[in-house]
Protein backbone atom coordinates (compact mmCIF):
# COMPACT_ATOMS: atom_id res chain seq x y z
CA UNK A 1 0.00 0.00 0.00
CA UNK A 2 1.51 2.98 -0.97
CA UNK A 3 2.16 6.19 1.52
CA UNK A 4 -1.36 7.92 3.22
CA UNK A 5 -1.75 11.90 1.55
CA UNK A 6 -2.68 13.95 4.63
CA UNK A 7 -0.93 17.15 3.21
CA UNK A 8 0.47 19.52 0.72
CA UNK A 9 4.28 17.76 1.00
CA UNK A 10 2.92 14.16 0.68
CA UNK A 11 3.59 12.80 -2.58
CA UNK A 12 3.49 9.79 -4.91
CA UNK A 13 6.12 9.54 -6.50
CA UNK A 14 7.25 7.84 -9.49
CA UNK A 15 10.20 5.94 -6.95
CA UNK A 16 6.95 4.92 -4.75
CA UNK A 17 5.07 3.61 -7.77
CA UNK A 18 7.73 1.35 -8.94
CA UNK A 19 8.69 -0.12 -5.67
CA UNK A 20 5.24 -0.78 -5.05
CA UNK A 21 4.83 -2.53 -8.30
CA UNK A 22 7.75 -4.56 -7.57
CA UNK A 23 6.89 -5.59 -3.47
CA UNK A 24 2.96 -6.45 -4.95
CA UNK A 25 4.48 -8.80 -8.21
CA UNK A 26 6.74 -10.42 -5.18
CA UNK A 27 3.95 -11.09 -3.15
CA UNK A 28 1.66 -12.71 -5.49
CA UNK A 29 4.95 -15.56 -6.11
CA UNK A 30 4.81 -14.77 -9.71
CA UNK A 31 8.51 -13.03 -9.36
CA UNK A 32 10.75 -14.92 -11.14
CA UNK A 33 13.80 -14.78 -8.59
CA UNK A 34 16.01 -17.16 -10.09
CA UNK A 35 16.88 -15.18 -13.62
CA UNK A 36 16.28 -11.35 -11.77
CA UNK A 37 20.02 -9.83 -11.46
CA UNK A 38 18.45 -6.70 -10.00
CA UNK A 39 15.29 -4.29 -9.66
CA UNK A 40 16.63 -0.94 -9.78
CA UNK A 41 14.35 2.29 -9.40
CA UNK A 42 14.78 5.41 -11.07
CA UNK A 43 17.58 7.62 -9.37
CA UNK A 44 15.82 10.84 -10.21
CA UNK A 45 12.75 11.60 -7.96
CA UNK A 46 9.80 12.39 -9.38
CA UNK A 47 5.94 13.81 -7.92
CA UNK A 48 2.87 12.23 -9.40
CA UNK A 49 0.02 14.49 -8.58
CA UNK A 50 -2.25 13.41 -11.22
CA UNK A 51 -3.42 10.19 -12.54
CA UNK A 52 -3.71 11.13 -16.28
CA UNK A 53 -0.75 8.88 -17.74
CA UNK A 54 -0.45 5.45 -18.73
CA UNK A 55 1.82 2.75 -18.00
CA UNK A 56 4.58 2.16 -20.86
CA UNK A 57 6.87 -0.87 -20.49
CA UNK A 58 9.49 -2.16 -22.45
CA UNK A 59 11.40 -5.35 -22.66
CA UNK A 60 14.54 -5.15 -24.60
CA UNK A 61 18.04 -6.65 -24.88
CA UNK A 62 20.82 -4.28 -23.31
CA UNK A 63 23.38 -3.66 -25.47
CA UNK A 64 26.21 -6.55 -24.74
CA UNK A 65 24.36 -9.17 -22.02
CA UNK A 66 20.86 -10.03 -20.89
CA UNK A 67 17.47 -8.07 -21.35
CA UNK A 68 15.57 -5.11 -19.88
CA UNK A 69 12.21 -4.29 -18.55
CA UNK A 70 11.86 -1.01 -18.16
CA UNK A 71 9.36 0.44 -16.31
CA UNK A 72 7.76 4.42 -17.54
CA UNK A 73 4.80 6.14 -17.42
CA UNK A 74 3.75 8.97 -19.93
CA UNK A 75 0.55 11.31 -19.58
CA UNK A 76 -0.44 14.13 -17.42
CA UNK A 77 1.61 12.87 -14.20
CA UNK A 78 2.38 16.74 -13.18
CA UNK A 79 1.17 20.10 -11.99
CA UNK A 80 1.22 21.30 -15.42
CA UNK A 81 -0.46 20.50 -18.34
CA UNK A 82 2.74 19.23 -19.63
CA UNK A 83 2.61 15.76 -21.06
CA UNK A 84 5.23 14.19 -20.70
CA UNK A 85 7.79 10.13 -19.83
CA UNK A 86 9.11 9.54 -16.76
CA UNK A 87 10.90 6.47 -16.04
CA UNK A 88 9.86 4.18 -12.66
CA UNK A 89 12.64 1.69 -13.13
CA UNK A 90 14.34 -1.22 -14.04
CA UNK A 91 14.66 -4.68 -13.40
CA UNK A 92 17.57 -6.37 -15.23
CA UNK A 93 18.61 -10.40 -16.13
CA UNK A 94 21.89 -11.24 -17.32
CA UNK A 95 20.46 -14.51 -19.26
CA UNK A 96 19.22 -14.49 -22.77
CA UNK A 97 18.12 -18.10 -23.19
CA UNK A 98 14.61 -18.26 -24.90
CA UNK A 99 13.03 -19.61 -22.05
CA UNK A 100 14.75 -16.34 -19.36
CA UNK A 101 13.41 -14.28 -22.42
CA UNK A 102 9.59 -16.11 -21.89
CA UNK A 103 9.84 -15.56 -18.12
CA UNK A 104 10.83 -11.53 -18.61
CA UNK A 105 7.96 -11.18 -21.36
CA UNK A 106 5.73 -12.69 -17.99
CA UNK A 107 7.32 -10.60 -15.79
CA UNK A 108 6.24 -7.81 -17.85
CA UNK A 109 2.38 -9.25 -17.57
CA UNK A 110 2.95 -9.14 -13.79
CA UNK A 111 4.19 -5.94 -13.77
CA UNK A 112 1.04 -4.32 -15.74
CA UNK A 113 -1.77 -6.36 -13.52
CA UNK A 114 0.00 -5.15 -10.35
CA UNK A 115 0.12 -1.65 -11.80
CA UNK A 116 -3.22 -1.96 -12.81
CA UNK A 117 -4.31 -2.70 -9.51
CA UNK A 118 -2.05 -0.28 -7.46
CA UNK A 119 -4.08 2.29 -10.16
CA UNK A 120 -7.41 1.13 -9.29
CA UNK A 121 -6.70 0.86 -5.12
CA UNK A 122 -4.92 3.59 -4.80
CA UNK A 123 -6.33 6.59 -7.02
CA UNK A 124 -7.31 8.62 -4.97
CA UNK A 125 -3.72 9.37 -4.03
CA UNK A 126 -3.03 10.39 -7.34
CA UNK A 127 -5.72 13.10 -7.41
CA UNK A 128 -3.63 16.32 -6.66
CA UNK A 129 -5.14 18.71 -9.03
CA UNK A 130 -8.16 21.01 -8.62
CA UNK A 131 -11.03 20.16 -6.28
CA UNK A 132 -13.36 17.38 -5.52
CA UNK A 133 -16.87 17.80 -4.29
CA UNK A 134 -18.43 14.76 -2.22
CA UNK A 135 -22.46 14.85 -1.87
CA UNK A 136 -23.58 13.37 1.38
CA UNK A 137 -27.33 11.84 1.70
CA UNK A 138 -29.67 12.73 4.60
CA UNK A 139 -28.20 9.65 6.41
CA UNK A 140 -24.84 11.08 6.46
CA UNK A 141 -23.14 8.66 3.50
CA UNK A 142 -21.18 10.22 0.91
CA UNK A 143 -23.52 8.99 -2.69
CA UNK A 144 -21.46 10.93 -5.28
CA UNK A 145 -18.27 12.41 -5.71
CA UNK A 146 -17.53 15.35 -8.39
CA UNK A 147 -13.61 15.27 -9.07
CA UNK A 148 -11.34 17.79 -10.89
CA UNK A 149 -13.22 20.81 -10.80
CA UNK A 150 -10.99 24.44 -11.45
CA UNK A 151 -11.67 25.74 -8.20
CA UNK A 152 -13.49 26.35 -4.71
CA UNK A 153 -15.67 28.30 -6.26
CA UNK A 154 -17.06 26.05 -8.66
CA UNK A 155 -17.34 23.22 -6.83
CA UNK A 156 -19.87 25.70 -4.29
CA UNK A 157 -21.52 26.21 -8.00
CA UNK A 158 -21.84 22.86 -8.37
CA UNK A 159 -23.06 21.68 -4.98
CA UNK A 160 -26.02 24.44 -5.01
CA UNK A 161 -26.81 22.72 -8.57
CA UNK A 162 -26.71 19.38 -6.52
CA UNK A 163 -28.51 20.36 -3.01
CA UNK A 164 -32.10 19.59 -3.42
CA UNK A 165 -31.21 15.77 -3.78
CA UNK A 166 -28.41 16.44 -0.96
CA UNK A 167 -28.03 17.92 2.71
CA UNK A 168 -24.29 18.98 2.79
CA UNK A 169 -21.41 18.60 0.45
CA UNK A 170 -17.51 18.30 1.43
CA UNK A 171 -14.92 20.34 -1.22
CA UNK A 172 -11.67 19.10 -0.74
CA UNK A 173 -8.49 20.92 -2.04
CA UNK A 174 -6.60 17.97 -3.56
CA UNK A 175 -3.62 19.35 -3.07
CA UNK A 176 -3.51 20.74 0.28
CA UNK A 177 -5.89 18.10 1.42
CA UNK A 178 -7.93 20.52 3.23
CA UNK A 179 -11.75 19.80 3.39
CA UNK A 180 -14.59 22.73 3.52
CA UNK A 181 -17.94 21.43 4.51
CA UNK A 182 -21.22 22.85 2.54
CA UNK A 183 -25.00 22.50 3.68
CA UNK A 184 -28.29 24.22 2.60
Amino acid sequence: MLKEIKKEKDVITNQDLFNEIIKKVKKSDKWPSSIIDYELEERYETGLYNYEFNPVFTLQPGSNEGYYLSLYIRGYYGLTDKFDLVSLGTIKTLLTDKESIRQMAALYGECLIAYEEIMNDELDKFTRKGYDLFLVDEEGKIRHCLSGLSSKEKAIERFKLCSVRYRKGVVRDNLTRKEFVLSK
